[in-house]
């Protein structure tokens, strides 16, 4: 019978020095620590979502409204602040999507007298404060 190799025999591995395997691991974990920090250092941080008022006119026929972006706490200043104006028609039962950047807010006034427009005749203005990401419902 030929005796096989390995059969009920233990085979004696080279004994690593404790200090050496120490060292190994502590570079392996060192190495992945390192590539984690520079894979967050790396990545860019999103801007804020702007946020959305849906401007709705459940109450009047087709209404000249002016709508302005800004975060002057006067709306009708144009000075330090003031971002833009929209000026649109809204129909009855129709919704307008205005977006909002992060820190404005947004200011609308329709005409004073939907049913017999006067030209420069406008409401007080409304006004609210979007969260960016959020999305507010409004009536004229």
């Amino acid at each position: 019978m030929v005796p096989q190799r390995g059969c009920g025999r233990r085979v004696r591995r080279a004994a690593v020095p404790v200090d050496r395997k120490s060292k190994s691991v502590r570079s392996i974990l060192l190495t992945f620590v390192l590539f984690c920090v520079a894979a967050c250092a790396l990545r860019q941080p999103q801007p804020p979502p702007p946020g959305t008022l849906l401007l709705n006119n459940p109450h009047f026929g087709p209404t000249n409204v002016e709508a302005v972006i800004t975060s002057n706490p006067d709306c009708a200043s144009r000075g330090p602040g003031y971002l833009s104006t929209l000026e649109f028609v809204l129909p009855n039962n129709a919704t307008k999507i205005i977006d909002v950047p992060p820190g404005d807010e947004v200011c609308w006034r329709r005409d004073r007298d939907p049913d017999q427009p006067v030209l420069g005749r406008w409401s007080d203005w409304d006004r609210a404060y979007v969260e960016p990401g959020a999305t507010i419902n409004a009536n004229l």
